[in-house]
């Protein structure tokens, strides 16, 4: 089915009616979401690990944020069980939420144009879905190119995976989330209902979306964790960077209400949260200050150090952009 929609970016993204639940083990339809922007080369290889799950009942649901590369062209022709929705450019988050919107399945997921999914990943996560109360997630391996070479599939070894009980659920996913254990949005199964209560992706954010979402989330739900690598992601040269303003400020922001939402009830993950957000608030600073932008960098590592009053590295990097902000201003006549 073919959708084409200029005027998506600015949906009304309130939560639409939605029928009850009901039980899971009867009907078991599936709506994946594919945001995908400029990655024709990469998204069908997506939508096809979908589709070979071996689930009857799913939809994959593309969503094409503006793409200039014939990614349209790509689903002119009618595909079962694959919809195709074109937007004016808006940013992952938007393309995200346009897909919960389009959805119509009980359950939903996501998958990113350049990801995969492993056989049998969506099988292994149906059953533990038992109620809008339960989100589902898996372990995450890489690859190392962008060409699908399953030798070449890894686990990177700095990650920090989330701590689980004997069933597999998450021991504190508050917790968790603050510490930057990981969770990828790729590998997460959970009742559309169970999205909705959470709220949408903020389009606002070009960085740490997920980590939003998963941190509002886990107030509320339960998270359930299993190691097994049915996530492929793979690496090149086309993802989004993370060390530019925008993205810097974007995390900044997602740590500052994270530091927000835990203040109250949740003392071990509100300590690491302000750690976090003070890192963050460090890395902005050191960036400012690289562009000659000493004022910014300053205010930014001021921050910084109110957050962390006794990290003497920070102390001294707050008296040199300061130093740098003020001889400038000494030489004016």
């Amino acid at each position: 089915m073919f959708v084409d929609n200029d005027q998506c970016r600015n949906v009304d993204f309130e939560p639409k009616q939605h029928e009850s639940f009901g039980s899971i083990a009867v009907d078991r339809t599936v709506s994946v979401i594919i945001p995908t922007f400029n990655r024709g080369q990469l998204v069908m290889a997506a939508v096809e690990s979908v589709l070979s799950q071996g689930i009857s009942g799913v939809e994959v649901i593309v969503v094409d944020d503006g793409s200039t590369d014939g990614t349209r062209e790509l689903f002119q022709e009618h595909r079962p069980g694959v919809r195709y929705v074109y937007q004016q450019n808006g940013g992952v988050s938007a393309a995200r939420n346009r897909g919960v919107v389009e959805s119509s399945a009980k359950l939903i997921a996501f998958l990113d144009s350049d990801d995969l999914w492993a056989p049998g990943k969506l099988r292994a996560q149906l059953d533990r879905v038992t109620s809008d109360g339960v989100l589902s997630f898996q372990g995450v391996g890489w690859f190392v190119d962008a060409d699908g070479d399953t030798s070449l599939l890894k686990q990177v070894s700095q990650v920090i995976w989330p701590r689980i009980d004997a069933d597999g659920f998450v021991v504190d996913a508050v917790l968790d989330v603050a510490e930057g254990r990981y969770f990828h949005l790729g590998t997460m199964l959970c009742t559309r209902a169970a999205f909705l209560e959470v709220g949408f992706f903020d389009p606002a954010l070009s960085m740490g979306e997920d980590e939003d979402w998963f941190s509002r989330a886990s107030l509320t739900k339960r998270f359930h964790y299993d190691s097994s690598p049915l996530l492929q992601r793979r690496f090149h040269s086309d993802q989004t960077p993370n060390d530019s303003e925008k993205s810097l400020r974007s995390l900044k922001t997602v740590f500052e209400r994270i530091v927000d939402r835990t203040a109250e009830g949740h003392k071990r993950a509100s300590r690491v949260a302000v750690k976090r957000l003070a890192a963050k608030c460090s890395h902005l600073a050191n960036y400012l200050n690289a562009g000659h932008r000493y004022d910014e960098a300053s205010r930014e590592m001021v921050k910084a150090y109110s957050l962390t009053p006794f990290n003497m590295l920070r102390l001294m990097k707050l008296l040199f952009f300061a130093g740098k902000s003020y001889l400038p201003r000494r030489q004016d006549p």
